[in-house]
């Protein structure tokens, strides 16, 4: 007579059911984050200028507005009495670079380790899209014409994945 394996047949069976009913209430959230990716053509176009790389960094009781290279004035917008930014100042602030530099598309976000998820889903909509108040901003396009810009800075890349600061 051999071991009776019933018992434990029974067991990993239930394990099973429990693993896979309990894997549905899991909710996975994920932001996808584009590479900054540079072509040939555009480092030799760039390569007689610095970037302007605007970076939005998200510290514990100031937003801050900078640029690696000092092409614009370095801008601390204060937290709310709330605690979060005041994304409301953030997008007024992104505006007006954004009239300062209009063909600029990319915005690096680089949020503290304690901020929480919905600010950083905040922030890149204040980013990202124009408010109906906001003034138009307009670049000319490969024929020479101006055309509004339709987004504020639709590429939004994160600086510290690892949340690291």
């Amino acid at each position: 007579m051999g071991i009776n394996l019933v018992p434990m047949l029974d067991t990993l069976v239930t394990l099973i059911a429990f693993m896979l009913f309990s894997a549905t209430f899991l909710s996975v959230v994920s932001m996808d984050s584009p590479v900054p990716v540079n072509s040939a053509a555009s480092f030799r176009n760039r390569a007689d200028q610095r970037p302007l790389q605007l970076t939005v960094s998200v510290g514990s009781d100031e937003t801050t507005l900078w640029s690696p290279f000092d092409r614009i004035r370095r801008v601390a917008v204060p937290h709310l009495q709330e605690g979060g930014p005041d994304v409301l100042a953030v997008h007024a602030e992104l505006v007006k670079v954004k009239q300062q530099f209009p063909k600029e598309r990319q915005l690096v976000i680089v949020p503290n380790a304690n901020t929480p998820y919905d600010t950083v889903v905040a922030l890149m909509d204040a980013a990202r899209l124009f408010d109906p108040m906001d003034p138009p901003i307009y670049v000319k396009d490969e024929t020479g014409v101006d055309q509004a810009e339709p987004q504020l800075f639709p590429e939004v890349v994160f600086g510290n994945l690892l949340g690291d600061s």
